[in-house]
């Protein structure tokens, strides 16, 4: 039994479980529904007042608009390029931009699923915090908030005031529904630079993850998964560094750190004519560093996936709100409104389903 088995197996029994005790459980406050786990309570009806009427807050607030609306274009923009990539005839060996979802040992390692738990966590957190900031920022009682477990997903949420949210301006629910998109997408601009830079600076080496049979590392009988330290006495971090010094071509010496600890150096002869040393590659980190790395990934990726779609307007979304409110200002009604969002959450679906089940 693989490890996907495994996780989904204790999914079911863990579900199965929850099932068993929802009488206790609903008396504890909880709610359950098939692979859904509500806790609500009441809460405070102001959230954090000296930072959100400060002035600094405010300006956060007009400019969250702004990233709201980016938001929902990018995320329409992004399905439609998915779609289009699948749908237009291209190279047999061309890459195709996907929407797959996050399944814990069929898209995904098993042992990334910490990290994931942990960045979603934070990230929906800060996003329904920036809501209820802004909630008592535009003076929007918060009634209620707590914590959901979709699946194996954590979440969070607030709820203001129903009949103030509704009487309050445009422009206030404009602020309200756009303050946590404008967080998860600042978040995800700050942690892009962190995931993109951080692991050449930091690399030690290069691990061999693959090779190409009949290339020098094949034919030298190096090892995969050995780390090549350096080149000819030089030190290689990156690619870059690694091609730049193949490129000189010959007999050359690598200094490799073999799987079981021990280092070596074995020399290669790099005759391509394209300076090949066929193999594949990563870098390679202090094992305390990979954690922290993988930590910056998916905050970056989490952060950017829900800037996008959870910007775009796909009827339950907030970039379906923040759509409903600007076609309001423009006259059009909410019938209209739920019908364009209904055909993108469509395109939506069939986005993911073309990225599990391509066209061939």
């Amino acid at each position: 039994m693989n490890t996907a088995e495994i996780f989904g197996i204790s999914l079911i029994v863990f579900w199965g479980i929850m099932y068993l005790l929802r009488k206790k459980l609903e008396n504890r406050g909880f709610q359950i529904y098939p692979f859904l786990l509500l806790w609500r309570k009441s809460t405070r009806s102001e959230w954090l007042p000296n930072i959100a009427k400060s002035k600094g807050y405010r300006i956060f607030e007009k400019v969250g608009i702004g990233l709201g609306i980016i938001s929902m274009i990018a995320g329409i923009a992004l399905i439609i390029y998915v779609i289009s990539e699948f749908i237009t005839p291209k190279a047999p060996q061309a890459a195709s931009l996907r929407l797959e979802p996050v399944i814990p040992g069929v898209t995904i390692g098993i042992d990334q699923l910490p990290y994931i738990l942990l960045a979603i966590g934070i990230s929906v957190t800060l996003h329904e915090l920036a809501h209820a900031i802004s909630a008592t920022s535009n003076n929007v009682k918060v009634r209620s908030g707590g914590f959901l477990f979709l699946i194996f997903f954590p979440g969070a949420f607030v709820e203001p005031d129903e009949e103030e949210y509704n009487s309050s301006s445009s422009s206030v629910r404009l602020k309200i529904l756009s303050a946590g998109l404008a967080v998860n997408l600042i978040l995800a601009a700050v942690f892009f630079p962190l995931a993109v830079y951080l692991p050449p600076l930091a690399s030690q080496g290069l691990q061999i993850v693959g090779e190409l049979k009949g290339y020098p590392a094949y034919n030298a009988s190096i090892p995969v998964n050995s780390v090549i330290l350096k080149i000819d006495g030089h030190a290689t971090h990156t690619p870059s560094e690694l091609e730049a010094y193949l490129h000189q071509g010959g007999i050359q010496t690598l200094t490799l750190l073999y799987p079981n600890g021990s280092i070596n150096n074995v020399k290669v002869n790099i005759s391509d004519p394209q300076h090949l040393l066929g193999v594949y590659l990563t870098y390679y980190f202090p094992s305390w560093l990979y954690a922290i790395l993988d930590f910056i990934t998916w905050m970056f990726t989490i952060n950017f996936s829900l800037a996008l779609f959870n910007g775009a307007p796909l009827i339950i979304t907030d970039g379906g709100k923040v759509f409903n409110e600007i076609l309001k200002k423009l006259g059009v009604n909410e019938r209209t409104s739920y019908l364009i969002q209904g055909v993108i959450t469509m395109l939506f679906i069939s986005a993911i389903l073309l990225s599990i089940n391509p066209l061939q």
